[in-house]
């Protein structure tokens, strides 16, 4: 797998020349150069949307509310074919048989070079009440797929690169995951392994598979004297138990309206965070942040964007009922 990941990042910018090649090899230095780096993705506004990472997630925070969540990212900005990712998350409670529970669904779509891993999941959490919080078990399965097209790659001689298959391949895999994820009124921390039963990665003769990825948040609610003011600082790490990327992010909101921050992945970037709930169901979330790493001499900045939407379902004698924000 080694080989894959230097291949396709380092001759994936052959139209620029040399130097991004180099900027691309740095890239793989400093992560790693395994699938794990390549593959998993740490969107800076995961306290927003937890159920990207953690099944457990889907209704473990509130009883009532269902979320809809659309985030992209996109990384080394400027630079041709760059990484970038895309999810559109749907999460709310879910009660069967008078069992509490949640449900969440997610479709998934990252983006590098030629390689594209779409994935579509559905999940579960069954939901424990325990003195001062709430516990909150998870499943999820679905489908992974790997899409590899190279039709347009070439060296920058102009030949192909006899070590990439030419033309489109194609892979689909099972793919399942579980998770933990307690909360109370100020704190929430959660577990999580993805890609439990490893999907296949396509790759000509030797195709690869993704190794465990292993999630680790935590988050703290520190008010002020203030009602007004907020503190929100989170953590997030990403494991395959061979390297990790750390995340602390720091969020000040202001009448639980507004909110700005601060996020730092170690020895990888420091970045800025903005939101404002366009109404109390809808809110509107960026992120920008600057590579510390070698990266930072050649730019390529990452910019993120999320999109919110909660709404209110009611079950009484048959009929549904739902909040909508055309009736503020």
């Amino acid at each position: 797998m080694s080989y894959f990941a230097l291949s396709l990042r380092v001759e994936i910018w052959d139209e620029k020349g040399n130097i991004l090649s180099r900027i691309v090899m740095f890239f793989l230095m400093l992560y790693g150069g395994s699938a794990f780096s390549q593959n998993e993705q740490m969107f800076s506004q995961t306290s927003f949307n937890p159920a990207f990472v953690n099944p457990a997630y889907a209704g473990a925070d509130t009883g009532k509310y269902y979320n809809v969540i659309v985030m992209n990212r996109n990384q080394m900005a400027g630079i041709d074919m760059s990484p970038g990712t895309s999810v559109l998350n749907i999460n709310g409670p879910l009660t069967i048989a008078d069992i509490p529970g949640g449900v969440t669904v997610t479709f998934y779509d990252d983006r590098l070079g030629f390689l594209n891993t779409p994935a579509f999941n559905l999940g579960y959490a069954y939901k424990l009440e325990i003195e001062k919080g709430s516990l909150s078990l998870g499943l999820s399965a679905g489908i992974f797929f790997s899409t590899l097209n190279s039709e347009s790659w070439r060296l920058p001689d102009g030949a192909a690169d006899p070590a990439i298959p030419t033309g489109k391949e194609s892979k689909r895999s099972f793919d399942l995951g579980l998770g933990a994820y307690y909360t109370n009124s100020k704190l929430y921390a959660g577990i999580s392994v993805l890609h439990l039963v490893r999907p296949v990665l396509v790759y000509g003769d030797n195709p690869s598979k993704l190794p465990r990825s292993y999630y680790l948040m935590a988050g703290y609610r520190m008010p002020f004297e203030n009602p007004d003011f907020e503190l929100k600082p989170s953590l997030l790490v990403l494991t395959d138990l061979k390297s990790a990327l750390y995340s602390i992010n720091t969020l000040l909101f202001y009448r639980n309206r507004f909110w700005v921050g601060l996020d730092y992945r170690f020895k990888s970037s420091l970045g800025l965070l903005a939101g404002l709930n366009l109404f109390p169901e809808l809110k509107l979330g960026y992120s920008y942040s600057y590579n510390t790493s070698l990266l930072s001499r050649y730019g390529g900045s990452n910019h993120e964007i999320m999109l919110t939407y909660r709404f209110s379902v009611y079950f009484d004698k048959g009929r549904q009922k739902y909040k909508s924000i055309r009736y503020l």
